[in-house]
């Protein structure tokens, strides 16, 4: 990008894929964020811990660090992360400024935070994301992308983004996933997506284009939408307001490409391009002979009471709770 020593902070971080990447590429994390909900044992903090060291890793709700103090985490160029795909809507408008507050505990908000309170606003988010982000919620399909777009709209981003099975360019495993790129103003990508029509950005000179190939489409233009009904909508009437009224069978009106700019969705559904190498399961998996026998079942193991048989198996029995009630318990 810009060059060699982006500084970048690294949210959601599990056990470290994205940092891998990110420093193979001389990009340096200068913080990092990984917290488990709804468990007392932080293993996936424990082994980013274990590789990568404690310094300026934090293992704390980052809901709690941006609501205490956001300045915690240091300005960076690039905030990257995989964030939980939740409900977007906006809950309640502030009275006491512009902004809007989201569902509590919703961890897009947590993001928002981070880019709406830094004075010198992280030039690029590279996020990921579960595919079901593009057309949820089943009732107002989109909202949730519409809510997440118009929200980077108004703090002055751009978005390319592109939903990318793993398999259709040579990886072992069917893995659909969204990928979102989003340029700030002060970045050198910001005015070059403005510049470029979207067909031409989105199939052949975008970022996501050039890294995932796809064919260009036999179009003349994209099809697009406005995020807001008018102008002047905020982001709890995108939230009300978005594909309201739309049949559930309905598909949602993001595809697996798309770009937005000034309020405008452009999308479409591109087909990968890929010719190169491919890696199967099989070429990955060891043969048997090769597989050490620490990681075979005995057969004792298999077939004694409470075995492996009966452990993986579909159950039909009798049970008793602590308090000597007995139940009924199926499979």
């Amino acid at each position: 990008m810009d060059n060699d020593k982006l500084k970048v902070v690294e949210l959601f971080a599990g056990v470290g894929g994205f940092r891998l990447g990110l420093e193979k590429s001389s990009y340096e994390v200068v913080w990092s964020n990984q917290w488990e909900h709804s468990t007392k044992t932080q293993h996936a903090s424990m082994v980013y811990e274990a590789r990568f060291g404690k310094e300026n890793h934090s293992n704390e709700d980052i809901n709690e660090v941006v609501t205490r103090n956001v300045e915690e985490i240091p300005d960076h160029d690039i905030l990257v992360g995989g964030f939980p795909c939740q409900d977007y809507s906006v809950a309640t408008t502030l009275n006491n400024s512009k902004g809007l507050k989201g569902k509590k505990g919703v961890l897009w908000w947590s993001i928002h935070k981070i880019l709406e309170s830094k004075k010198n606003k992280p030039k690029y988010l590279f996020l990921e994301n579960v595919d079901r982000l593009l057309k949820s919620p089943s009732k107002q399909r989109g909202r949730d992308f519409a809510v997440m777009l118009a929200s980077l709209d108004e703090l002055g981003y751009v978005v390319e983004w592109r939903s990318i099975n793993a398999a259709e360019y040579g990886m072992p495993q069917r893995r659909r996933r969204v990928f979102i790129l989003a340029y700030s103003k002060e970045s050198k990508f910001h005015s070059r997506v403005k510049q470029i029509p979207p067909i031409e950005y989105l199939s052949k000179d975008g970022n996501l284009a050039m890294a995932f190939p796809i064919h260009r489409p036999l179009l003349l233009s994209i099809p697009n939408f406005p995020l807001r009904n008018r102008i002047t909508a905020d982001l709890a009437e995108v939230s009300l307001e978005f594909n309201k009224g739309a049949k559930k069978t309905s598909p949602s009106p993001f595809r697996k490409c798309g770009l937005m700019r000034d309020g405008i969705a452009y999308t479409f559904d591109g087909a990968p391009r890929y010719d190169g190498e491919k890696t199967t399961l099989g070429d990955v998996l060891l043969k048997p002979a090769k597989i050490p026998q620490e990681y075979y079942i005995s057969p004792e193991d298999v077939l004694k009471p409470k075995g492996w048989t009966y452990l993986k198996g579909a159950k039909k029995e009798q049970r008793e709770g602590t308090d000597g009630f007995t139940y009924s318990y199926n499979e």
